[in-house]
């Protein structure tokens, strides 16, 4: 096959169907033939026929037996076989980077990213670590200087004090008395006082006020109105009062039903201290002839004999034919039950009050 008849076969082929992109007219031509070559490639025209021919058949004989993997559907990085067995050349990519040249910049981009995120990061850790030094020194270091200098001063022991001599004394180390409040104390004396804040020897700077609880001494309280009451009712009475339940005595009585108060002792309205006992007289119901002893001790016992043998009672006073002076003793013991025709033991201390 001649020189000419090779061109005109590369002529005929997909990619020579046009000129280069960008090309001028008649560039990447093939140069003038010689007459020469023009006279081969006339004389030689049946031979590039048959010879392209046969190469299409062949190339389709192969497809046919030796078929490649089908191509996806739509994909376009894989396009069709056409009848020849060969596989078009691949359209060019638009204006710009190729996809490897685009893939490695935006690689680049995202890592200058991260290296700039970093920069702030450590530059963030370290402002905060900068102020975090900066708050534990001035706290702990310079501020108790400033404030605790030489102005510091120990607070006074004001127990034991009146309220004029604790204001006193603190006004000789500079500071302030504050009246927080006040409350019973009976080991304390009224006006002086119980506590203190702060406490005594804590340091504290010049101009503090402590705040002091001053005493209202010994608490006192009096005594309920209680008859009538049951005795569940009477003993509720006397602890709200800031008394406790003492004695309880029993004595019939028509005044007063079964069970309810007689009498107290101390009677009613006497002011006590707190917490003291007050005994109860109860009343047993009607009794017939049953009476209560009465308190002699300290009576004349003249007269306190005369009353006692009017009532029907039997007096003795045993070693003394005339007895005279205050009754030191007598029994049955004041309070307890007696009936008529009862003995009344008395004694006396064996001269006249005058």
């Amino acid at each position: 096959m001649s020189r000419r008849g090779r061109h005109r076969g590369e002529g005929h082929g997909p990619e020579s169907a046009a000129d280069p992109p960008g090309a001028t007219p008649g560039e990447g031509a093939p140069p003038e033939e010689t007459p020469r070559e023009a006279r081969a490639h006339d004389a030689a025209p049946h031979d590039i026929v048959p010879r392209v021919a046969a190469e299409r058949a062949a190339a389709a004989h192969d497809a046919a037996e030796h078929p490649g993997p089908p191509a996806p559907a739509g994909d376009p990085a894989s396009p069709p076989v056409g009848p020849s067995g060969i596989r078009p050349r691949p359209a060019p990519h638009a204006a710009g980077a190729p996809p490897e040249v685009a893939g490695t910049a935006g690689s680049a981009r995202e890592v200058g990213f991260r290296a700039r995120l970093l920069q702030l990061a450590l530059v963030a850790a370290f402002a905060l670590a900068a102020f975090v030094t900066g708050l534990f020194v001035f706290n702990y270091l310079l501020m108790p200087g400033l404030i605790h200098g030489k102005s510091e001063v120990r607070v006074p022991d004001l127990s034991q004090l009146s309220l004029d001599q604790a204001e006193s004394v603190l006004a000789q180390q500079g500071m302030q008395l504050s009246r927080a409040g006040e409350r019973f104390d009976p080991e304390v004396p009224r006006g002086f006082v119980i506590s203190q804040d702060p406490l005594p020897g804590s340091p504290v700077r010049r101009q503090k006020t402590v705040q002091v609880v001053v005493s209202l001494g010994e608490e006192f309280s009096s005594v309920p109105a209680l008859y009538g009451e049951s005795r569940r009712s009477a003993e509720q009475l006397l602890k709200s009062a800031g008394l406790a339940l003492g004695r309880i005595s029993r004595a019939p009585s028509d005044d007063v039903g079964e069970g309810l108060v007689l009498a107290t002792d101390p009677s009613a309205e006497s002011v006590l201290p707190r917490d003291t006992p007050v005994g109860l007289l109860i009343s047993a119901g009607a009794g017939g002839d049953s009476y209560l002893m009465p308190d002699l001790l300290g009576r004349e016992i003249g007269r306190a004999r005369a009353q006692l043998e009017a009532f029907g009672l039997y007096v003795r006073v045993p070693g003394v034919s005339a007895p005279v002076g205050a009754i030191v003793y007598q029994r049955p013991r004041p309070g307890a039950q007696i009936t008529r025709r009862d003995t009344v033991v008395l004694q006396a201390m064996g001269r006249l009050i005058r």
